[in-house]
């Protein structure tokens, strides 16, 4: 969990126009790194960033609360997802 947060801390000053968290070694979120993730996202979105969580384990279930939270299968479906919003924002 620490070096969640960490790892997020370091990518907020990095300043990309998205920040993603690969979990394709992950088989399970835990609730609290779930909230950690939903946190991160809900306040990078106020700063323009976007969080994506590529690869989510099947556990993962985003619902409609989550409009922050982005989550792509694959790093490309990333990819694709963060050209089509920042095409929207500039648009």
């Amino acid at each position: 969990m620490l070096l969640l947060t960490e790892a997020l801390q370091q990518a907020c000053a990095s300043g990309k126009s998205s920040i993603w968290v690969d979990c394709s070694q992950v088989q399970q979120l835990s609730a609290t790194v779930l909230a950690v993730l939903r946190h991160y996202a809900s306040w990078l979105q106020q700063q323009n960033i976007t969080l994506v969580v590529c690869h989510p384990p099947d556990s993962l279930k985003v619902g409609r609360s989550d409009v922050s939270l982005l989550v792509a299968p694959s790093l490309l479906d990333a990819e694709l997802q963060c050209r089509d919003l920042s095409a929207r924002s500039r648009g």
